[in-house]
């Protein structure tokens, strides 16, 4: 059965300018927000900056995690590894690249111990995929992790903004059912890419959605005013049996709160 989480700091004040940050001040207040909007999940955030910090990264932290999951029964079930995005695994030296395998193969570890079954690995923007050479040292260095994936029962799922054949060749590349697609809606409809039609593509390899709203060629902007194909994508989802999370990564500026529970009446909506 599916559920409906929500990005780890979209029930904080936003960090203007950015959209998203970990809520350093306020993450163990999120569970209770999350409650309290009747929201299913939170997505964990794992940023570069003071990773070690985190608390999905000590077992004090974990702890401290399983403590408010088990108190409010909001689930942490997904991981969005952002510290990827400053650290590569193409396009570095050697041993940057080794780096970063070390640290993923440790996350893995580390997030199955509060019941994370999808890490989301980006692979847009200034880590987009550029060459061949890149793609090929993706599909190695992933390869490396599929033995802890498997090991702690965590599904690899790579973010990208390729167009939905592409995508699901990538994926279908690593030859490995703990590697799959964790598609945004928003950034593919950016693109101009259709939902619906991307979701027919990558249904069998689908490992969650993030549900962000954009205009092709544009912004962000609140879920239901893009160009993201939900109305035709979300249904279809259902309708196929997808087992993963919808994630809300949606626009907000002031009243977070609201924003949130307008995101999830929406997806709702569609979904009943």
């Amino acid at each position: 059965m599916s559920f409906i989480g929500i990005m780890q700091g979209r029930l904080s004040p936003r960090p203007f300018p950015r959209l998203q940050a970990f809520p350093w001040a306020s993450w163990e207040q999120e569970f209770w927000l999350a409650k309290e909007c009747k929201l299913d999940s939170i997505e964990w955030l794992f940023e570069s900056e003071k990773y070690q910090e985190n608390p999905v990264w000590s077992l004090e932290g974990r702890a401290k995690i399983a403590s408010l999951v088990k108190q409010t029964g909001v689930s942490v079930q997904t991981l969005c590894a952002d510290y990827f995005m400053d650290h590569p695994f193409f396009r570095v030296p050697d041993q940057e690249r080794r780096a970063s395998i070390e640290i993923l193969q440790e996350l893995i570890e580390k997030a199955s111990k509060i019941g994370i079954k999808a890490i989301l690995i980006p692979v847009l923007e200034v880590s987009e995929i550029r060459s061949i050479e890149d793609r090929d040292c993706l599909v190695l260095a992933l390869g490396e992790c599929v033995q802890q994936a498997k090991e702690f029962n965590v599904k690899l799922g790579l973010e990208t903004e390729l167009p939905g054949q592409e995508y699901f060749n990538l994926i279908r590349s690593f030859n490995s059912d703990y590697i799959g697609a964790y598609y945004d809606a928003g950034n593919t409809a950016y693109c101009g890419f259709n939902m619906r039609e991307d979701m027919e593509i990558l249904k069998e390899v689908l490992v969650g959605v993030h549900i962000k709203d954009r205009k092709k060629g544009g912004e962000s902007v609140p879920i239901g005013t893009g160009d993201a194909n939900f109305l035709e994508g979300i249904p279809f989802l259902k309708k196929q049996g997808f087992r993963g999370g919808f994630i809300l990564q949606h626009y907000f500026e002031e009243d977070q709160i609201e924003a949130a529970k307008q995101s999830l009446k929406f997806v709702n909506t569609l979904m009943a």
